[in-house]
C-alpha cells in the first residue's frame, strides 16, 4: 500500500513539475510562412508551415497555445493598414500639408514596411500583432516567410556551376599523374559529375506580441542535391533532373532545418531574448 501511495505522489509531482515547467516557456504561436516568390500558387507556405510546426510540437521546447498554425496573413493585414494611410495622401497634396502624413506611424524608420523585409529591431504594427497575440493568448508570434524556391546561385555558391568535376578526376589531372597513368589517366580525366541543388530559402521571425518588435531574426537553406556521373562528357548514371520528389525532399529538409534552428535558439535562450 505504501509503495502504491509513492507511486501516486510521484507520479503527481511529475505531472505538476511537467504543467508548470511548460508554462515557465513564453507563450506562443506558430504563424502561417508568407510566400515571397512567384510560386505562392503551389501553396508551398501551407505545406512547410505544417511540417515545422509538427516537428515543433514533438521537441516539446516551446509553450504553444495553439497546436495548429495560425492561418492570419499578417502580410495583407499590414497592406490594408498601409492602403488606409495613403489616403492621406490625397488630402496633404490638397492641402499643402504634409506633416500630418510623414509624422504617422507608417513613416517611423523603425517600422517595418513588410513581413518579409522587416529585420531585427524593426516594428511591425502593434495594432496587428497585439491582436493576434490577445486572440491567441500569446506573448509571441514565430513567423516565417519563403524568400526562394528553387535553383540559383542563392542556394550554394558552391553549386552555381553545375557540372563539376569528381574530386580524384581533378586531382589526377591537375598533379600529372593523368598523363603518367596513360590510358588508365585519360579515363580518370574523362570521369565528371553534374551536381544540381533545389532548395527552400526561409526567412525567420520571432515578434513580441506587445509591441510588434522584431526580437529575433535568421536566414536558413534547406537543400536537395542530386548528382549523375559522366563520362565523356555523357550521363552514365543518376540524374540532376528536377523532379517532384525532389521538391518534397527540399521540402522536409528545410522544415527540419527550420525546426532543428529554432529549438537550438530556444534551448540557447535566444529566441525570446530581449
Amino acid at each position: 500500500m505504501k509503495k502504491i501511495l509513492a507511486l501516486l505522489v510521484l507520479g503527481f509531482f511529475t505531472v505538476f513539475n511537467s504543467v508548470a515547467s511548460a508554462e515557465e516557456k513564453p507563450t506562443c504561436i506558430f504563424m502561417k510562412f508568407t510566400d515571397d516568390t512567384r510560386f505562392e500558387k503551389v501553396e508551398s507556405a501551407a505545406s512547410l508551415s505544417d511540417l515545422v510546426m509538427e516537428k515543433l510540437i514533438a521537441s516539446g521546447k516551446f509553450n504553444f497555445k495553439e497546436t495548429q498554425v495560425i492561418n492570419e496573413d499578417m502580410e495583407k493585414l499590414l497592406y490594408d493598414f498601409r492602403a488606409a494611410e495613403f489616403k492621406n495622401v490625397a488630402y496633404a497634396v490638397n492641402s499643402g500639408n504634409f506633416d500630418a502624413l510623414f509624422e504617422g506611424p507608417g513613416y517611423n524608420e523603425n517600422m517595418a514596411q513588410s513581413i518579409a523585409t522587416a529585420t531585427q529591431g524593426q516594428i511591425i504594427l502593434p495594432e496587428i500583432t497585439s491582436k493576434i497575440g490577445n486572440q491567441h493568448g500569446a506573448e509571441y508570434l514565430i513567423q516565417g516567410t519563403i524568400r526562394n524556391i528553387g535553383t540559383g546561385g542563392w542556394v550554394d555558391m558552391n553549386f552555381s556551376n553545375a557540372a563539376r568535376y569528381a574530386t580524384q578526376a581533378m586531382s589526377l589531372a591537375s598533379s600529372g599523374l593523368g598523363s603518367a597513368l596513360g590510358p588508365l589517366g585519360a579515363l580518370a580525366g574523362a570521369i565528371g559529375q553534374d551536381v544540381a541543388a533545389f532548395g527552400i530559402q526561409a526567412d525567420l521571425k520571432v515578434i513580441k506580441a506587445s509591441t510588434g518588435e522584431v526580437i529575433w531574426q535568421k536566414v536558413v537553406v534547406g537543400k536537395k542535391t542530386k548528382k549523375a556521373l559522366k563520362l565523356a562528357g555523357m550521363k552514365v548514371a543518376g540524374s540532376t533532373k528536377l523532379d517532384n520528389q525532389m521538391y518534397t525532399d527540399a521540402m522536409n529538409i528545410a522544415a527540419q532545418l527550420i525546426a532543428d534552428t529554432l529549438i537550438a535558439e530556444a534551448d540557447a535562450g535566444k529566441l525570446f531574448a530581449q
